[in-house]
């Protein structure tokens, strides 16, 4: 049984080419240089962004990706540190470039987004 790489729900998503994960750190917002350039500040959270990319879809399975990564907040589920973990997230940009027609189905040659950690 093939195992699934990142989904929503029940939703599964196509299996991407790259899948990058960027724990970031939150400072308070009082975080900054002093005038003797001593940075202070404390961090208050860590946050992921996930960095997806997939190449050379159908319309259909983009459609999945466009249908499951909405604007708003919604769960997503990837694996992450050896556990199966789930985050609140949101959308960047998803960026399509567009590949055409090739024996009657319409491809595209990439699709990428970043999700952010909520």
């Amino acid at each position: 049984m093939a195992k699934r790489i990142i989904w929503s729900g029940n939703t599964t998503l196509p299996a991407p080419t790259s899948l990058s994960v960027n724990d970031e750190i939150i400072w308070s917002s009082d975080t900054g240089r002093t005038l003797s350039g001593r940075m202070v500040g404390d961090p208050v959270a860590q946050k992921k962004t996930v960095s997806l990319k997939w190449e050379y879809l159908t319309e259909t399975e983009e459609k999945i990706i466009k249908n499951t990564l909405v604007p708003g907040y919604f769960p997503v589920s990837f694996r992450d540190d050896g556990i199966d973990i789930t985050i609140e997230v949101y959308r960047g940009t998803l960026s399509k470039e567009q590949l055409g027609w090739l024996s009657g189905i319409f491809y595209y040659k990439s699709v990428s987004v970043d999700i952010v950690q909520r």
